[in-house]
This record gives structure tokens, C-alpha cells and sequence, in this order.
């Protein structure tokens, strides 16, 4: 198989793998927001890489078409937009922002229709390059805030943590950095490359999207003052905490702390991260494993750390290995070691 027939068949399995993870989301019960927006995403790549297949069996290898070609590629860039702000700000991709997004590439595609130049492509990947990085630093800096809010009123993220995007968004810079190779060099191998990474990076998405909720933000978390102050729940928080075993619910939230308590959410978690100098996530899976997990895994040792994770109060193991090592410094398995040995 040589290189050119390698790369048409690679972007035939592209256009099925994403026009039928696309029709599959579509087709999904009770599918999520976030979950129809990559459903269309899916589509938009599906129909980028029909283009492709079509274009490598007819072989149009010339100039303008391939200029082109680059021209419609860069509109991916707005479907990467939709899913990181759909991720931190559920609802924010509309119909109109995808329009808005589009206009902008339109002059792009107008002048190099009446002056077809290779400036014009090198001045489109630029901006390209621009847009790109003030959106992912923008993107990045209401994800941190996202990440802090919802350790503050959560005591279990695994189905709202964005964390995993770390390894989406190294997934997207090489697949940026590739086409921007394909748009240089323009040979198939490349895009043999890029077809493999992109199923790769919307292969990691899809995996996690199919179990992400979304989080609503409110503003009023962050205009909360930080100066110290007296909070007269101090003393119960903990004991009203420790007497009603609050902690061993999966899914305790700061809201539901908060009507125990008799505060509003917001300066209860003033209280945590002000006063005591954590979060709400942390302080309760430290009460977790305070409480529950380590007395048990003295206890019976021969418990599994799943059954000692359940019964400790946590949704997943995983979350209880980070906040075992963050808190004791190991991991529960080291520390399980440690105590048959002094057996």
C-alpha cells in the first residue's frame, strides 16, 4: 500500500469513526448537552475527512485546492471553543456563537477566492495561531476557577472534574502543530499523523464526556470578601460533621453542610478556605480517611482498599488514592505494606 492509498484509507476510518460516534450520541437516551455538542463536533469532522477521502482518490494535489483546503480546515478551531467553555459554562455553545466565530473566517475566505496567494494563507495561519492561544488562555484561567469551586462545594468531582483536559489539550497542540506540518510540507504521511491523533485526542474526550455533569457556576462565589472574619459556626461545623457521620454520604455538598449548619453555602466555604486554609473537598475526604479508612484498614487488613473506599464514604477509589497520598503522603497500598510489616 503506498503512502497516498495508506492516507485515503486512513481518512475513510476517520469519516466512519466519527460519522458513527456521532450517530450513536445522536441516538443515545437521555444524552447530556455537553454530549450533543460533541455529537456535533463529531459531524464537523466526520464531513472534514470525507473531504479528504474524496480528495485524495480524485488526487487533486494542486496549489489553490490544497490552500483551500487548509482554509476550511482552520474552522476546527471552533469546535475545540465549544467543548472547553461547554465544560466550565454548560450552555455557553449556542448556534449564535458558532455563527459569531464564522464570521470572522469569512473575510479570509472571500479575499484569497478574488487573489488566491499564499500571503493570505500564512496571514489566515497566524491569526489562526493568535486566536488560538488568547482562547486557551482565557479558557485557562476560568478553568482554574471552575477547579476551585467546585473542590470548595463538592466533596465528590469525579463526574465534574476537568482534569483529564490536561491530557486532551496536549492531544490538541500536537494535532495543531501537525497540521500546521500538513499545511507546509502537504505530504501524506503527515496527514496520515494527523488522522491517527485526532482519533486518538476525540477518543480520550468521548471516554470522559460520556460520564462528565456539567456545573453551573455562580458569581456569587467569587465576590465573596477575603478579609478575616468571625464566623460564629466554628465550633459545630466539625461536630455537627462528626456527630451526624455527614462525611460517609458520597455525595455530601457544601449546600446540603450548610442547611445542617444553619449558613448559606457561599460563607461556608469562605469559612473552609479562609479560615482553615483548605477546601470543602478536602477537609471532608480527610475526615474520610481520619475516620473511617485508616481505623479499618488497622482494623482488617485484609479488606480491599475498594470495600475500605465504599465504607469510608467515597464515590471511587481513585479519589480515595489521591486523597490518601495527599494526606498521608503514600498511597493506601504502601501504607498497608507499612502496617504488615510491623506486624
Amino acid at each position: 500500500m503506498n503512502e497516498i492509498a495508506f492516507s485515503g484509507f486512513l481518512s475513510g476510518f476517520a469519516t466512519a469513526y466519527f460519522a458513527l460516534h456521532a450517530y450513536q450520541l445522536f441516538r443515545r437516551k437521555n444524552s447530556s448537552r455537553l454530549q450533543m455538542v460533541v455529537a456535533v463536533i463529531f459531524v464537523q469532522w466526520a464531513l472534514f475527512n470525507l473531504k479528504d477521502f474524496i480528495l485524495t482518490m480524485q488526487d487533486y494535489n494542486d496549489k489553490t485546492t490544497q490552500d483551500f483546503i487548509t482554509l476550511i480546515d482552520g474552522t476546527s478551531l471552533i469546535g475545540y471553543t465549544c467543548l472547553i467553555y461547554e465544560l466550565i459554562r454548560p450552555c455557553w455553545a449556542t448556534w449564535r456563537k458558532v455563527f459569531m466565530i464564522l464570521l470572522a473566517y469569512v473575510p479570509f475566505f472571500i479575499l484569497y477566492f478574488l487573489r488566491p496567494d499564499s500571503l493570505i494563507i500564512r496571514c489566515y495561519m497566524m491569526c489562526l495561531f493568535i486566536a488560538g492561544t488568547v482562547i486557551f488562555l482565557q479558557w485557562f484561567r476560568q478553568a482554574k476557577q471552575y477547579i476551585k469551586y467546585i473542590r470548595d462545594y463538592y466533596s465528590n468531582i469525579d463526574e465534574i472534574d476537568i482534569s483529564w483536559l490536561q491530557v486532551v489539550a496536549v492531544f490538541f497542540i500536537v494535532c495543531q502543530l501537525i497540521w500546521v506540518i500538513i499545511s507546509i510540507v502537504r505530504h501524506p504521511l503527515t496527514d496520515c499523523l494527523y488522522y491517527a491523533s485526532s482519533i486518538i485526542l476525540w477518543q480520550i474526550t468521548l471516554e470522559h464526556i460520556l460520564y462528565q455533569q456539567p456545573v453551573v457556576m455562580e458569581t456569587s462565589h467569587f465576590t465573596v470578601a477575603t478579609e478575616k472574619k468571625d464566623y460564629a459556626f466554628a465550633e459545630k461545623v466539625p461536630m455537627i460533621i462528626e456527630e451526624q457521620q455527614l462525611y460517609l454520604n458520597p455525595t455530601l455538598t457544601i449546600r446540603e453542610l450548610a442547611k445542617h449548619v444553619g449558613t448559606n453555602r457561599t460563607y461556608l466555604s469562605d469559612y473552609f478556605v479562609h479560615h482553615l486554609h483548605t477546601t470543602f473537598y478536602d477537609y471532608i475526604n480527610s475526615m474520610r480517611i481520619e475516620k473511617i479508612s485508616l481505623p479499618l484498614m488497622d482494623k482488617y487488613p485484609e479488606r480491599t482498599l475498594e470495600r475500605i473506599a465504599t465504607e469510608s464514604g467515597f464515590q471511587s477509589i481513585s479519589t480515595f488514592r489521591r486523597s490518601f497520598q495527599k494526606l498521608k503522603g503514600i498511597t493506601p497500598s504502601e501504607y498497608k505494606k507499612q502496617m504488615k510489616k510491623a506486624i
